[in-house]
């Protein structure tokens, strides 16, 4: 019966040693940062005069200077770092926790700077609190300063940027040294001291 509860139980314990990572193996941690790219919303140009000039003369090319495109702003949402038994699996997992948060942040560009509707609700849901507490005039104040702000951030997404993976090897910790400890000394042998003598 004994035997047959050993051979039962052997096989699932070799496999359980297989699956964990053996002692003394160096892991290895890969790590990146995810972030997106947006550009502001240009204010809507001016329309330019019906009329008033002379048919003969054209207007001066220079006389409305073309504004300059706005620079892409990137904005850094998290560092992403997951660990394997060598660099390759570091590299997969990764990969693969990179994917899932592309989506994310794709979706929050899109919240914070697309959907002016969506941004305006949540920080006016952010500070119900205090919107509660506040007279009509202060109330009308913030609530305007919150639109401004979302006004401000309006603009198009350009993409979600993950950087090169930075791989690094984790030496396995070392197994401290367990200190010896000192036997007590055997004091079976040795003579105890003498009692001083009782006087009479």
């Amino acid at each position: 019966m004994r035997a047959r509860i050993l051979s039962f139980y052997l096989p699932l314990v070799l496999l359980s040693s297989l699956l964990s990572a053996p002692e003394g193996i160096a892991e290895f941690k890969c790590s990146s940062d995810i972030s997106y790219k947006w550009v502001k919303k240009q204010p809507a140009a001016a329309p330019s005069p019906v009329g008033g000039g002379s048919p003969s003369h054209s207007p001066s090319p220079t006389a409305v200077p073309p504004t300059a495109a706005p620079e892409p702003t990137i904005v850094r949402l998290m560092g992403l770092e997951r660990a394997g038994i060598d660099e390759a699996a570091a590299r997969a997992a990764l990969q693969m926790e990179a994917d899932r948060q592309r989506i994310r942040a794709s979706e929050a560009c899109k919240r914070e700077h697309e959907a002016f509707g969506t941004c305006v609700a949540l920080k006016m849901s952010s500070q119900a609190n205090v919107l509660n507490s506040l007279g009509f005039s202060a109330r009308s104040e913030l609530e305007k300063a919150l639109t401004d702000e979302c006004r401000l951030q309006e603009g198009s997404c350009l993409g979600v940027e993950i950087s090169e993976p930075t791989c690094r090897e984790i030496a396995p910790p070392v197994a401290a040294a367990s200190p010896v400890a000192e036997k007590p000394a055997d004091n079976k042998g040795a003579k105890e001291p003498a009692k001083p003598a009782k006087k009479k």
